[in-house]
């Protein structure tokens, strides 16, 4: 069953609205900071392979004071029976792998919009996306070293979102940037001042939604796909982006 864009869904722990070419992604458990499970994640993936021709934008947010203060632990509570490592890799491994996937992923330009805390999967699901608003005095932290747990599907995230400088830097030290060390750090595309947050988002929301959706996927097509093309071939397939959207104008 597919999510009908001309009504909003609400389920009970993300939101997910459909309203004027946006398909907007709400975590709505501000009570825990937002923490996502899986099946949580599994709501996001199925709103994702929903979009149509018409959707030119997928936001992120986080109802409350926090973005996503990081995720439901799914594995067993300590003095249980230890799962088997192949049930270790689909309890923990997959449903998060498959949400990064499935963001970036998704055909139009995607922007996570950050307040509060970005903790461990909150800060992959922040800079995952292609444009990462967050407030100056926002939280972002890797800490799973803390307990010894190599956050390696969080990097898995963000390799090719940041450089590997910060990236090292962030799981190893364990400390939290704020979204001003954040920007400097290539993890954040801009900030401004929490209380200025909404408004900043409103504005550059407005800008990508007023270009035409084919336009928007072919950046996000360039954005994708070019880094890992040879200097001939990415010129090639910028000249067929182009050609493509402006005819898709007549």
């Amino acid at each position: 069953e597919k999510f009908n864009m001309s009504e909003i869904a609400i389920q009970d722990r993300v939101q997910v609205e459909y309203l004027d070419a946006i398909l907007s992604l709400t975590l709505n458990t501000p009570a825990n900071g937002n923490l996502i499970d899986a099946e949580m994640g599994a709501t996001i993936i199925r709103a994702l392979s929903t979009i149509d021709d018409r959707v030119r934008l997928v936001c992120f947010r986080g109802a409350g004071a926090d973005f996503c203060a990081g995720r439901v632990s799914p594995t067993p509570p300590p003095g249980a029976s230890a799962p088997s490592g192949e049930r270790l890799r689909q309890m923990v491994a997959l449903p998060a792998l498959a949400l990064y996937d499935a963001i970036k992923a998704v055909p139009v330009p995607t922007l996570a919009i950050v307040q509060g805390r970005a903790i461990g999967v909150g800060t992959a699901l922040a800079a995952v996306c292609d444009l990462t608003l967050a407030a100056e005095d926002a939280q972002f932290q890797i800490p799973e070293m803390e307990r010894d747990i190599p956050p390696t599907l969080v990097m898995a995230a963000l390799c090719d979102r940041v450089p590997l400088k910060s990236l090292a830097y962030l799981v190893l030290s364990r400390r939290a940037w704020s979204g001003r060390e954040a920007q400097a750090g290539g993890l954040v595309s801009v900030t401004c001042a929490s209380e200025a947050l909404q408004a900043e988002a409103k504005t550059l929301i407005s800008s990508m939604v007023a270009c035409s959706p084919a336009a928007l996927r072919a950046c996000k097509q360039y954005l994708t796909h070019a880094p890992g093309m040879n200097p001939v071939a990415a010129s090639a397939f910028a000249g067929h982006l182009m050609g493509t959207a402006l005819s898709a104008r007549q």
